[in-house]
């Protein structure tokens, strides 16, 4: 029996088809408000459990006769007041699967990182790999923070005497909830947002992440980390291949550094007088202005592993976008 957090997620919606394509029984853990909408068509067919990783107590329900761990739950913000949040899903409900993991002794639990979590120097153009060490002082954001803490906790647990693997996916692309998250760009590019950056990072079809995953998880790889990138591609670009694939008109004015950093302090400012996060921060428009390389040699070595071009990635993802727009249904990647 394998275990899934995050289930409802990206990253997990998508590992739980997979899984069960090759008839691995499912169980899940999840909130009671999920949304399920992203598995809806194999909820019937996952055995659930009501809880989340820092429910102790729904955590060792979810862990009862559980041999494996995908550990794929995980908070997303980018702003200072939801860090505590983020830190606290993130570090502490990863130090509670791998303490459970330890006491139940788990035969293997792969842990869903981000390069994020990668360290930097903060040099434009620097190439960046599994052994970069980790700085505080550059392209650090309250989530970066949280996934590296996490990671730390899963080291820890390696150290106590755990089998396991960290993957560190770049920006991961794939039909998803087009409102939040990184599906959420298709939705951006298709209201005609004028703007784009040339900044240059990593970005990995979700169906390669999650495949990579049951392939670590299968094989004898133990106490590893790698980074999985597709390709390494500019923003611009990457906005182009949206529009064209959505059928829309490309965006047309660059946000340089300038602009970026007025944007970030015009959101903030707005975002004192609603609810609403604000779109742009500090720390992402200063991203989005980066050029970051990240090499993910190590993987497709340890693999044999060749990854779904980032084009072909948006074509797919477009396709499944537009259906949804005509018929209302979520329609997963093949």
């Amino acid at each position: 029996m394998i275990l899934v957090t995050g289930a409802n997620g990206l990253v997990g919606s998508y590992l739980c088809r997979e899984l069960l394509k090759q008839a691995v029984p499912v169980r899940a853990l999840k909130r009671k408000e999920s949304n399920l909408r992203l598995v809806a068509d194999i909820a019937d067919q996952i055995q659930w459990v009501d809880g989340d990783v820092n429910d102790i107590m729904a955590l060792e329900d979810a862990m009862q006769d559980i041999t494996h761990i995908y550990h794929c739950a995980g908070a997303i913000a980018y702003t200072a007041k939801h860090a505590q949040q983020v830190m606290r899903v993130n570090q502490q409900g990863t130090e509670n699967v791998v303490n459970l993991a330890l006491e139940k002794q788990i035969k293997k639990l792969v842990h869903v990182s981000s390069i994020a979590a990668l360290g930097r120097t903060g040099k434009t153009g620097e190439h960046v790999n599994e052994d970069a060490p980790w700085n505080m002082k550059h392209l650090t954001t309250p989530y970066a923070q949280s996934k590296f803490a996490a990671e730390r906790e899963v080291w820890r647990g390696i150290a106590e005497g755990l089998n396991a693997v960290i993957i560190n996916p770049g920006l991961i692309l794939g039909a998803g909830n087009w409102n939040s998250g990184s599906s959420k760009l298709f939705e951006t590019v298709y209201r005609q947002f004028p703007f784009y950056t040339t900044g240059i990072t990593g970005y990995v079809d979700v169906r390669d992440v999650v495949r990579i995953a049951v392939a670590l998880m299968q094989s004898d790889i133990q106490n590893e980390r790698f980074v999985l990138v597709s390709e390494n591609v500019i923003f611009r670009d990457l906005m182009f291949m949206m529009a064209d694939s959505l059928g829309v008109k490309r965006p047309s004015k660059e946000a340089g550094k300038f602009l970026s950093e007025i944007a970030w302090r015009l959101e903030w400012f707005k975002s004192l007088f609603s609810n609403d996060e604000p779109t742009v921060t500090r720390q992402t428009a200063r991203i989005a202005n980066s050029i970051t390389y990240f090499d993910s040699t190590k993987i497709r070595q340890a693999l044999n592993y060749a990854m779904i071009p980032i084009q072909q990635t948006i074509t797919e993802t477009a396709q499944s976008f537009l259906h949804e727009k005509q018929d209302g249904k979520f329609h997963p990647l093949g």
